[in-house]
């Protein structure tokens, strides 16, 4: 299968995965962008979730400090002061660092990570990103599965990458072919 065969592949896989997850769940939250307003929330959810979480502060600091940062939050339609998920990336010229993702246990198995992840990645290609990286750890198979169905792919390992386990991560990249992406999106229009 040739690199234009594959990424489109990967694009209409994409996109049917976006849509089933929108299907699902688009009905229960709202997504916005990340505000100071978010960060306790934000920080109390991470730390439910990761066992280095970030601080309250270190996510005021990509807020109100980093302008390559791009957080987004998921708020339950039914209680819009909860946030069930975050995630976010630094745009680093034209590619994307997803940094976290994570969603409060409750909201799980609901589409919440992927239907947040879609949300993300469109953004990101209004904002002139197409291709876009993260890691993950190596034993979360859930997380890598929910990547894969996106058109992740895995590209490589950064050995003893997490500093509380020493786990392995594997770097995953999304990237479509630039063309079948707006052709995709004129399609949409």
């Amino acid at each position: 299968m040739g690199s234009t065969e594959s990424a489109n592949t990967s694009l209409t896989q994409c996109m049917r995965v976006c849509s089933e997850a929108e299907n699902r769940i688009a009905d229960k939250v709202y997504v916005c962008m990340m505000e100071p307003k978010h960060a306790a929330s934000v920080a109390a959810l991470e730390r439910l979730c990761f066992s280095v979480p970030w601080s309250e502060q270190a996510f005021l600091d990509e807020l109100q400090k980093n302008p390559t940062a791009r957080y987004f939050v998921l708020l339950d339609k039914d209680n819009p002061t909860q946030v069930i998920a975050y995630g976010g990336y630094w745009k680093i010229f034209d590619e994307g660092h997803i940094t976290n993702i994570a969603v409060h246990p409750d909201w799980r198995n609901q589409k919440a990570a992927t239907y947040l992840l879609c949300q993300m990645m469109q953004f990101a290609r209004v904002d002139g990103i197409y291709d876009m990286t993260l890691e993950v750890r190596t034993s979360n198979m859930p997380a890598q599965a929910v990547y894969s169905k996106l058109g992740f792919r895995n590209e490589g390992i950064r050995k003893n990458y997490y500093e509380d386990t020493g786990e392995d991560a594997i770097i995953m990249w999304y990237r479509p072919e630039r063309e079948e992406v707006e052709e995709k999106q004129e399609e949409t229009l």
